[in-house]
């Protein structure tokens, strides 16, 4: 089954949400468009307008990042200055000219209003955003201790297992946006995702040389929720569309069927198709059907502690 579709409908569960707290339907708003549907996608301001506004927010401390919108230039900027389409077989021109050329982040609201606009501009169902929120990071975009140190795995994750010489260039470029993650982790040591959706800020030099290593999305994944949504809707697009060449192939053989669940996984594992991308879209879709964000239970997640930097 795809991941796109919702199965049900709503159901008197114990535990959801009333109807006056206004979450979104059960079935969520929209469905994914399929492969081909690039012509079709709508302005991001005909997406903000069609976001279903409500108080609802299950993250209150999302507010900040949910508010704050990064200046256009500067991601467009930082974005042109790491083509992707520069080796043979990678990518497909378009990644750059059309995706990453329309990313912006900005869009302000609560945390679901954030969800729905992105995915309403990239095509995709806001259920499926909703659970790979989920699966991520719990819906937290800049979870932290009272030190200042990231909270894992609620808004950051992925560190380096051991110091090199690429982690020490990419570590030191992050400091430079206001907060040096090695004081938290160690020298040459700090989180490769940040956000909601887990955007990977590294560049391996293996993959293609990049300035300090970086792929362009950080300072913006870390603090704006908007642009983080916003550069996942363009990942599953372009991935849908047979654009990222290393993924699929120039033809995207992938059965049109499947293509969205190898997409979806391909963005945890970088790879297609294989066990831990087929395993993460299965969880994926569990979580698409089983909707956590409705329970009561969701507005009240545990406190996550450490004894060397304190509770979250």
């Amino acid at each position: 089954m795809a991941l796109a579709t919702v199965v049900g409908v709503w159901l008197a569960l114990p535990g959801l949400h009333s109807a006056g707290d206004d979450p979104p339907p059960a079935d969520g708003y929209w469905q994914t468009l399929p492969t081909g549907s690039w012509s079709e996608l709508p302005s991001e301001a005909e997406c903000a307008s069609r976001v279903h506004r409500s108080e609802w927010e299950p993250r209150p401390g999302n507010n900040t990042p949910n508010q704050t919108m990064p200046a256009v230039d500067a991601v467009r900027s930082s974005l042109a200055a790491r083509p992707r389409a520069t080796e043979a077989g990678a990518y497909d021109v378009r990644w750059d000219s059309l995706l990453l050329a329309r990313v912006t982040g900005h869009h302000t609201g609560t945390t679901d209003e954030n969800i729905q606009w992105a995915a309403c501009k990239w095509g995709l169902a806001d259920n499926l955003v909703r659970a790979v929120a989920v699966t991520e990071s719990t819906w937290y975009q800049k979870d932290l201790h009272p030190s200042g140190a990231c909270v894992e795995k609620r808004g950051c994750g992925d560190l380096f297992p051991a110091p090199t010489a690429a982690s020490r260039e990419y570590c030191n470029g992050l400091k430079l946006a206001g907060y040096d993650y090695q004081r938290d982790y160690g020298p040459d040591r700090c989180p490769k995702t940040f956000s909601i959706v887990g955007v990977m800020s590294y560049q391996d030099p293996a993959w293609g040389r990049m300035p300090a290593n970086q792929n362009g999305t950080f300072p913006f994944n870390r603090d704006s929720t908007a642009f983080a949504l916003d550069y996942y809707g363009a990942f599953i697009r372009g991935c849908l569309e047979g654009w990222a060449w290393w993924l699929t192939g120039r033809e995207n053989p992938a059965d049109p069927e499947t293509r969205l669940d190898g997409c979806v996984g391909a963005w945890f594992a970088g790879e297609w198709r294989t066990k831990p991308a087929t395993d993460y879209a299965a969880l994926v879709h569990k979580t698409v059907q089983e909707r956590p964000w409705l329970h009561r239970t969701w507005a009240s997640p545990s406190v996550v502690c450490s004894w060397l930097r304190g509770c979250g």
